[in-house]
């Protein structure tokens, strides 16, 4: 465990797929407005950019956690309950892209896409589900790629990660589900297209702007949007 923040003293947010990207700028971005964060990827020790957020910050811990390992989401339960963690909102942010078109699809990256993607978040909450405060908000990071209206027109590559989108979306509707009658909150969330290695150069957003526009949104959810599947500033998305 990196970095001197207590997560029982403040409002409570972990992230997966800090490493870098979307994540690193929530976690960036989180912890500048005052929240005590719990910053996951698979290894810190090659994060450089995650672990020099460290530099002054006392609100700031990094946990290595890899959501298609099973050992690493006990390990990271397992240190979290040592600590007497309430997580107040899990940002489900890691994922994987592996760009490959139609004829060129094989078994190892359908089943690599969808335990990260899809897999890896449900047995990530799972887990999680003796942290999550009475009121937390389950935040997936999903795609308008896994909208069905939407139907992948126009999209030559990435088949594996949109049809795991799909999937993710349909973890969230259960989850809003299990959540009924309670104060938590399940939705999918897409950051819009932004300049990040997946992304890729052509995209319209940065992680800034990106992040900026989805932290207001998030922090205006109430139990009504729990199901719902919205861009960045909270506008529904056809499933």
């Amino acid at each position: 465990m990196l970095g001197n923040g207590d997560p029982t003293k403040m409002t409570t947010v972990l992230v997966t797929g800090a490493s870098r990207g979307i994540g690193l700028e929530f976690v960036r971005q989180y912890a500048r407005s005052g929240y005590s964060v719990i910053a996951t990827c698979r290894t810190p020790q090659r994060a450089n950019q995650l672990t020099g957020l460290l530099k002054g910050a006392v609100n700031i811990l990094v946990e290595p956690l890899d959501v298609s390992s099973e050992k690493s989401i006990q390990a990271l339960k397992q240190l979290l309950n040592e600590r007497a963690v309430a997580i107040d909102l899990l940002i489900s942010n890691a994922g994987i892209l592996i760009n490959e078109r139609f004829l060129e699809w094989n078994r190892d990256s359908f089943r690599e896409t969808l335990d990260t993607n899809v897999v890896g978040s449900a047995m990530l909450v799972q887990s999680l589900n003796p942290f999550l405060s009475q009121s937390a908000k389950v935040v997936q990071l999903s795609s308008r790629l896994g909208s069905l209206d939407w139907g992948g027109k126009g999209l030559s590559d990435g088949d594996s990660y949109a049809i795991s989108k799909v999937a993710l979306n349909m973890l969230t509707v259960r989850l809003a589900s299990i959540y009924e009658g309670s104060k938590r909150i399940a939705v999918s969330i897409s950051p819009g297209w932004v300049a990040t290695d997946m992304g890729g150069s052509g995209a319209t957003l940065t992680v800034e702007d990106s992040v900026s526009k989805m932290i207001p949104t998030i922090d205006a959810l109430t139990v009504s949007d729990s199901g719902r599947f919205i861009d960045s500033k909270g506008k529904a998305l056809p499933w």
